[in-house]
């Protein structure tokens, strides 16, 4: 679409916003015609962010201000602090909803909520199981190392490496791997890739993803049915079972809370990130060499991969951290607002109610210009410590996998940079378009060897 219509479209649907507001004020916001008007905004807003959801965002920042109106008339702030702020309320009382994506019909989840959008007791039993799940990776470096180093092996064969493909199979497979101590078959890999990419489905209304896309959803809700099952017959499974049980959680919420982790958090999010790293290390010579010097000083491919190396390398995890502010893999952070206010919007002050969705727009923040200087620069320079990607540091939102993803990519780069060679790479470019997450999934590593 031409930006100058673009802009257009997207400033009056704002309006629309702006009068949605008065009118939820009067009829109600969870009536029955509220509802339905908050439902047509959702997706009359939700056609245009599937094609264009950057500039979206940056029109309406840039013409109306750090807060505005989006999708289900969800508050949007798109400025550090605010981001900030919203991610360390507590407590924080959250929706059935992924960052900007209503979960519309929950049997695409088993009736169970995300993960993500858990509240009190069952919020805590749920992290309290992540944090017995996910590995110590410093603890655990040489098994991390021998896992990718096999796979990237693996891929030899097909003399190439794809990142959009390849990184979430790899992600999918070694979670599974970490947490259940299972092995997927290739089918089961594939149908869990397929279940992550129809995850927007979840947004349409129960009736149309049980008929008209029965035999889409059909296929990926018998699949996490299965899985969850499975789950139930790891050897760690008993562990995860005592724990939820001191907060009053099911066999069901327990499982079903692991696979949104491993299949949302962790294969989706953190493989994005991967594929980010590597982009930025082709593109970036003189960078890269620094990093290979860094690595071959700390490690030689003849050692055993230690948990200190890991932590030495400390180029390659500011490179790690900047790539996450450019190209965070999570984009929005949504919570409910727990009472009734009023919000400024421009030169407006509107209201709100309660139950209204608090969105944060982590891509924006990180390119806050207000915070980073040359914000839309790659700099290894930087201060990281409030950095907002894995939703910040040091309140309940935090990322319970950050350390694990963290490492994990270090691992991955360690291996791939030093023990394997291609003869070229395809262009390397982030897609600001889709509604996916930002990493360039078109890359492909070809003519894919290990070094003699």
């Amino acid at each position: 679409m031409d930006i100058t219509a673009l802009k257009q479209k997207v400033l009056k649907a704002h309006d629309s916003q702006v009068q949605l507001a008065q009118n939820l004020a009067k009829i109600g916001y969870n009536s029955p015609r509220g509802k339905l008007l908050r439902l047509k905004s959702y997706y009359l807003e939700g056609f245009t962010i599937l094609k264009a959801w950057r500039d979206f965002l940056y029109i309406r920042k840039e013409n109306i201000g750090d807060t505005f109106f989006a999708v289900d008339h969800a508050i949007m702030h798109a400025d550090h602090a605010q981001v900030k702020k919203l991610m360390q309320t507590e407590p924080q009382v959250r929706s059935n909803d992924l960052g900007i994506i209503r979960i519309i019909d929950p049997s695409y989840m088993l009736n169970h909520p995300l993960s993500l959008g858990t509240n009190g007791k069952e919020h805590k039993g749920i992290r309290a199981i992540f944090s017995q799940a996910l590995p110590d990776p410093f603890d655990h470096a040489e098994a991390l190392g021998q896992y990718v180093n096999r796979f990237l092996s693996e891929s030899t064969k097909q003399d190439q490496l794809h990142i959009g493909d390849d990184l979430p199979r790899f992600m999918v497979k070694i979670l599974h791997h970490l947490v259940f101590d299972l092995s997927l078959s290739e089918a089961e890999v594939t149908a869990s890739r397929g279940y992550i990419k129809g995850l927007p489905l979840a947004s349409l209304p129960k009736f149309i993803t049980k008929t008209l896309l029965a035999s889409k959803t059909g296929p990926i809700t018998k699949h996490r049915k299965q899985l969850t099952q499975r789950y139930q017959t790891s050897p760690k499974w008993a562990v995860y079972e005592d724990i939820g049980k001191q907060y009053g959680l099911n066999a069901d919420q327990i499982a079903n809370g692991l696979f949104d982790m491993i299949h949302i958090a962790g294969t989706a999010g953190t493989s994005a990130l991967m594929g980010s790293v590597i982009g930025v290390l082709c593109l970036k010579d003189t960078l890269r060499a620094d990093v290979l010097q860094e690595i071959n000083t700390l490690w030689s491919d003849t050692e055993i991969l230690t948990g200190d190396c890991l932590r030495q390398a400390t180029l390659l995890n500011t490179v790690i951290l900047e790539t996450a502010r450019l190209y965070p893999p999570v984009r929005f952070v949504s919570q409910l607002a727990t009472e009734a206010g009023e919000v400024e919007v421009g030169a407006q002050k509107c209201p709100f109610q309660k139950g209204t969705r608090l969105l944060g727009s982590i891509f924006t923040a990180n390119r806050d210009a207000n915070r980073y200087d040359n914000p839309d620069s790659f700099s290894v320079d930087r201060d990281f410590s409030d950095l907002l990607s894995w939703n910040g540091d040091g309140h309940e939102r935090t990322c319970p996998g950050k350390s694990l993803s963290i490492e994990l990519i270090k691992v991955f780069c360690m291996y791939l940079f030093t023990q394997y060679q291609w003869k070229q790479f395809t262009d390397v470019k982030w897609d600001f378009e889709k509604v996916t997450a930002v990493t360039p999934n078109d890359l492909v590593l070809q003519g894919f060897t290990a070094k003699t």
